[in-house]
């Protein structure tokens, strides 16, 4: 227990100065630093718990999930072509970086394919584990350093690149109205949210569960939501991002340092793949670019979400973009890769 409280006290202490310093999702960046810098230098084996990151999934689950409207469903049926077409695009360029990777590491292409892919990590680690072609500790290095890398620069990117910049927010408690209906109750509905997409088996169920039903209860009922208090919705990304920085192993990433160059390149490219599509969704949509980007980055519906909270951009643009491409994923990809890799495939 000593770890976790070290942890927590680290991380809040490092999302702080983040948060001065003006930095999108300081604490979940915080509790990727702190997570990080614990684990390669003074508890090489720390985990943290799947139940605190999956509580803190509903937590923002719900904070993303109220943005959901009416209005979100008829600006979504008017956008459909970008939304699929962004999905492919992201998509394509990973399949690419994939095969660039098998043709000059010692990996075969149905790990690389794995390891590359966005928005699939718990579904392609799951899928290494029961394919034994499949090298896991490829597809979970990939996996890593893409997810990672996407949610450590994407705030710098859209701050220095795009000129965005941090919406003020509270720290601690809500200072101005907080109207609608109270958020305790809307948890235990966003908790019921995450039971049923468990029970069911839906990808991501502790993050999808939770905005779903607190979407579809906004939309059902058109009413207004009070937002989470700060304290608790830092708390929340700061579990999220310890479990996060957890993902790092030293030993891994020393197995697999050949792949290391191709896996930060192929990030940056599937990046910058996202900054030429958002500029297209954005001429052609009239989308704020900001708004435009954090929809195409290859990031976690939840990371691109908090990050678009906190500079003001429309979050539920962002989410439909987000929880599209991965629904395609987690339903489509594992249909594609056993029909493209059967049992024919030796790897």
């Amino acid at each position: 227990m000593k770890h976790r409280c070290v942890g927590l006290l680290l991380a809040m202490v490092f999302g702080l100065l983040l948060y001065h310093l003006h930095v999108p999702i300081p604490f979940m960046l915080g509790g990727i630093i702190a997570a990080s810098f614990l684990k390669f230098f003074v508890w090489r084996y720390l985990r943290w718990p799947v139940s605190w990151r999956n509580l803190g999934l509903v937590v923002a689950g719900y904070g993303i999930g109220r943005d959901f409207t009416q209005d979100t469903l008829v600006r979504m049926s008017e956008q459909l072509a970008g939304v699929f077409g962004a999905s492919f695009v992201a998509i394509g360029i990973s399949l690419i970086v994939a095969w660039v990777t098998y043709k000059y590491t010692f990996a075969n292409l149905l790990s690389c394919v794995m390891g590359m892919l966005p928005g699939g990590l718990n579904q392609m680690m799951l899928m290494a584990d029961e394919d034994e072609r499949v090298d896991a500790n490829v597809v979970v290095m990939q996996q890593t350093i893409r997810l990672l890398g996407v949610v450590v620069t994407v705030p710098f990117l859209v701050i220095h690149l795009l000129g965005a910049s941090v919406a003020p927010r509270d720290l601690f408690v809500h200072t101005g109205v907080n109207a609608g209906l109270p958020w305790p109750g809307m948890l235990l509905i966003a908790g019921f949210g995450a039971y049923v997409a468990k029970k069911i088996k839906m990808p991501t169920s502790a993050l999808i569960g939770p905005i779903l039903a607190t979407a579809l209860f906004s939309i059902a009922t058109g009413m207004d939501m009070q937002k989470t208090p700060p304290m608790l919705m830092n708390l929340a990304q700061i579990n999220v991002g310890l479990y996060m920085g957890c993902m790092l192993d030293k030993e891994r990433l020393y197995r697999t340092r050949l792949l290391l160059p191709y896996a930060v390149t192929g990030t940056l490219l599937i990046i910058g793949g996202s900054v030429l599509m958002a500029e297209l969704l954005s001429r052609y949509y009239g989308i704020p670019l900001v708004t435009a980007f954090l929809a195409m980055a290859p990031g976690g519906v939840a990371e691109m979400c908090l990050t678009g909270m906190s500079m003001g951009a429309d979050v539920s643009l962002i989410l439909t973009y987000q929880i599209v491409r991965l629904l395609m994923m987690n339903l489509t990809v594992p249909f594609f890769l056993r029909r493209v890799f059967d049992e024919n495939y030796t790897g």
